[in-house]
């Protein structure tokens, strides 16, 4: 069976998810888009033929067409999702994900696969309180356009598997950090381990959830990307939206703490009191366990450790 990711070379999901697919035991085919830059955990992978490279836009169905003379493609992995920024101005996000949607869905139904999987995001919880799971109301109203545009996304992957019959599945991820994610995001784990890997005071500055007394559901990319490569692979699937992320929320001061252990030098004063936005609940994955039987194998300590000793080993992130 071979697999496509699109935005799988070094996208921070995409990457991970592709690996952890090879090690299921898949091949794969990855797009690049503008950079040509390979982790350096994939890099035996393409040397070994388990993994083909090919530039694409995932916005683009002619470019995606291409792959598809190339390689018979079974199933699909859009973790890529449709960015543009040239010459739609103020709607170039929306175009984009319509674009991505309407290339995406084309052609699985032109090359009949058996699978197509969407990354969605755990942001459609954000302001809702408590626990929740898959079968909680969503509001239509967003507080940031790209959980908008993965509402769309869900909607027409849903309306998509009813209609074809091929399967359609969302992962609503949140919470990942790890090898390959780049650490000028406004995400604060990464923030952290860079700092205290190079010895730097951490730039806490617009950094999501970066105060005292705030906690996060942390999940490691490892464990997310092997979740969804066992949803795209499983036999049969029960539903077409699944959570993927930690049932458990990790309170700040230990996130340091961990980081000390194996960074013991690392000194780090969060901003006080809590985070002005507003809150996310921690996500329920009963459902992703009864279909595919998966347990996570990092706890915050192990991945942390893990992370260290990756940026440690001379990779830029």
């Amino acid at each position: 069976m071979l697999i496509l990711i699109i935005g799988g070379l070094n996208g921070f999901v995409g990457s991970n998810t592709t690996e952890a697919l090879v090690e299921l035991g898949y091949d794969c085919v990855v797009t690049r888009h503008k950079s040509a830059e390979v982790p350096g955990f994939l890099k035996k992978h393409i040397d070994q033929g388990k993994v083909l490279v090919e530039q694409a836009d995932a916005t683009s169905i002619a470019d995606l067409r291409k792959i598809g003379e190339k390689h018979k493609i079974d199933g699909i992995v859009n973790v890529a999702g449709g960015f543009k920024t040239e010459g739609q101005g103020s709607i170039a996000g929306l175009i984009g994900y319509l674009d991505m949607l309407n290339s995406t869905l084309r052609l699985a139904q032109e090359w009949k696969v058996n699978r197509v999987t969407f990354s969605s995001t755990g942001g459609m919880y954000l302001g809702i309180p408590g626990r929740v799971d898959e079968k909680q109301l969503i509001s239509l109203e967003s507080l940031f356009p790209l959980i908008g545009y993965h509402k769309i996304v869900e909607v027409a992957s849903n309306e998509f598997a009813k209609t074809s019959g091929i399967s359609s599945i969302c992962t609503r991820i949140t919470g990942m950090f790890g090898p390959n994610q780049d650490p000028g995001q406004f995400q604060l784990v990464p923030r952290l381990v860079h700092a205290a890997v190079n010895t730097k005071t951490p730039n806490l500055e617009r950094v999501f959830r970066a105060n005292t007394e705030d906690s996060i559901a942390l999940f490691y990319i490892k464990d997310t990307a092997r979740a969804i490569a066992m949803l795209q692979t499983a036999d049969k699937l029960h539903y077409n939206v699944y959570n993927v992320g930690s049932e458990k929320e990790i309170p700040n001061h230990e996130l340091v703490n961990a980081i000390k252990k194996v960074v013991p030098n690392f000194e780090v004063e969060l901003p006080p009191g809590h985070s002005p936005y507003p809150p996310s609940p921690v996500m329920e994955t009963k459902r992703l366990q009864q279909d595919t039987g998966f347990i996570p194998k990092f706890d915050t300590n192990s991945a942390i450790q893990h992370y260290v000793e990756w940026l440690r080993a001379g990779n830029p992130k």
